[in-house]
């Protein structure tokens, strides 16, 4: 049984997971959620449940130790929230901007670093409808299926069933040429071990930002949030996005939205959870400002002391 972070909230968070009503990966019917992943080195099918408060987690199809049955679904589902050991750390007013959130508040990881790469590059610069579209399209070429008492899973790509493809494979699912570079660029580099989780969870923040940026198609802003949410390194600010900066902004109560270089040096006391910090105020912001009333109960509890003008998250 793994323990659930106050406030979590499975099918919010299962639904969140599951990227649009033709995602291959995840099948959720609303109580069950089910993945085919690789756990221990091995292919096998996880089912996870709501039970008792907590999450229950089994193994429907193949083996795997519990220890990293129970690390992998934590992950995914933001369970390895560091939530009780961090509140005390925050000063005030970050504690009532974050302790508001409605729902949860948990941070949804990914299996691989790899992954969360792949499925970031194929995101970038088109809308959600298309960018889900593309990444189930990418799963069934390069995916591998797996049939289970009349369904069918499938496994995410690995680096080598992609490294080898010729452009113009790659673009079959919907890519341009320039994501199709990346992600075959990206996929060569895990092959050949020139880049792994292993590895970038042993480097600084900035050098592991620097090892990610120096691959086609990731920039600053791809590398942190991606060694944020795939690497659970709560360390990582993705400073330079907007809505980061606007949550941030409205946290210090300015009218003009901070700097990258300001965000850094105001969340530099929330280390070593200053990216999960970050991303709290991310949601807490959205919720106020989509909420005239909670942003008044915010206002009037002291959360902020000026609110910065109801702008669009980005």
């Amino acid at each position: 049984m793994l323990s659930c972070p106050p406030g979590f909230d499975f099918h919010a968070t299962a639904t969140v997971m599951r990227r649009g009503p033709a995602d291959p990966l995840v099948w959720y019917d609303g109580r069950r959620w089910r993945r085919r992943l690789a756990v221990d080195g091995a292919a096998c099918l996880v089912e996870a449940v709501p039970a008792d408060g907590g999450l229950a987690a089994r193994v429907l199809a193949g083996r795997a130790s519990r220890p990293h049955l129970e690390r992998t679904v934590a992950r995914l589902f933001g369970l390895d929230d560091p939530a009780r050991a961090l509140s005390p750390r925050l000063p005030a007013t970050v504690r009532r901007a974050v302790g508001r959130l409605r729902g949860t508040a948990a941070l949804p990881g990914y299996p691989t670093l790899f992954e969360a790469l792949v499925h970031t590059i194929l995101g970038q610069q088109i809308s959600a409808t298309a960018a889900n579209a593309h990444r189930a399209a990418f799963t069934r070429r390069f995916g591998r299926p797996f049939a289970f008492r009349g369904g069918r899973y499938w496994m995410f790509s690995a680096p080598g069933d992609v490294a080898g493809e010729r452009l113009a494979s790659l673009r079959r699912p919907g890519l341009s040429t320039a994501k199709a570079v990346a992600v075959r660029a990206v996929a060569r580099a895990f092959d050949r071990g020139t880049v792994s989780d292993a590895a970038l969870e042993a480097l600084p923040p900035d050098a592991a930002i620097a090892t990610l940026t120096a691959l086609p198609g990731i920039g600053r802003w791809t590398a942190e949030w991606v060694l944020l949410r795939a690497l659970r390194r709560f360390d990582v600010v993705p400073a330079g996005d907007l809505a980061v900066r606007k949550a941030v902004s409205w946290l210090a109560g300015r009218e003009e939205l901070l700097s990258e270089p300001e965000v850094r040096e105001l969340a530099a006391p929330w280390t070593p959870y200053a990216g999960l910090v970050a991303f709290r105020l991310l949601l807490a912001h959205r919720q106020t400002f989509a909420s005239p009333p909670a942003r008044q109960a915010l206002v009037r509890a002291g959360g902020t002391r000026q609110a910065v003008p109801a702008v669009p998250v980005g």
